[in-house]
């Protein structure tokens, strides 16, 4: 989703008369706390894949120590009201992971209309690793990947997302319109 957005930002900009070189990353405080917590989201992800971790205490305190990365570049760039925007669906997607055992709560009838799965049956099985199925325990269950995409790629998204993508897009847009006299 996340590339997907990106790209088509990318392209928005261009329609509204934007350029690449009218971005200033020098304005951004601390960017490569970023990679390191998707880093850290992509080692917990493979090592969840190749059956050398199971979700649980190591996986939560990892997933924790992400999240706080996150916030903490997202609190030392509170002045870009995008980032923010970022940091709220950072949030929103934090709140059901964290309430639900560091796992995010997964609708298993989207996964199906998504094509993920053939059955809700074979969905509510597959669940594993940074995810579960949302059942009558899940916590703040709305905030799951609960909306099914089938265009492009497949896969099952969160308001959390939706809210963090416009504010990607919005960042993107608004730095690639930016004037040069603004510098």
């Amino acid at each position: 989703m996340f590339i997907e957005v990106f790209i088509f930002s990318i392209i928005l900009g261009f329609i509204l008369k934007g350029n690449i070189k009218n971005f200033d990353v020098s304005k951004i405080k601390s960017i490569y706390l970023v990679f390191i917590a998707f880093s850290i989201e992509f080692i917990i992800v493979m090592l969840i894949r190749n059956h050398v971790v199971a979700r649980g205490t190591l996986t939560y305190i990892f997933d924790l120590l992400m999240y706080l990365i996150l916030f903490l570049f997202i609190y030392l760039n509170r002045q870009n009201k995008y980032i923010v925007l970022m940091g709220i669906g950072f949030l929103l997607n934090a709140l059901p992971i964290f309430l639900n055992g560091g796992a995010m709560p997964v609708d298993a009838k989207a996964t199906v209309i998504a094509g993920l799965f053939p059955s809700i049956e074979e969905a509510k099985i597959s669940s594993e690793g940074l995810y579960t199925i949302i059942n009558s325990n899940t916590k703040l269950w709305f905030l799951g990947d609960i909306f099914p995409k089938t265009i492009l790629r497949n896969y099952v998204f969160s308001i959390g997302d939706v809210v963090l993508c416009i504010g990607l897009m919005l960042f993107i847009v608004s730095e690639m319109t930016r004037n040069h006299a603004e510098r």
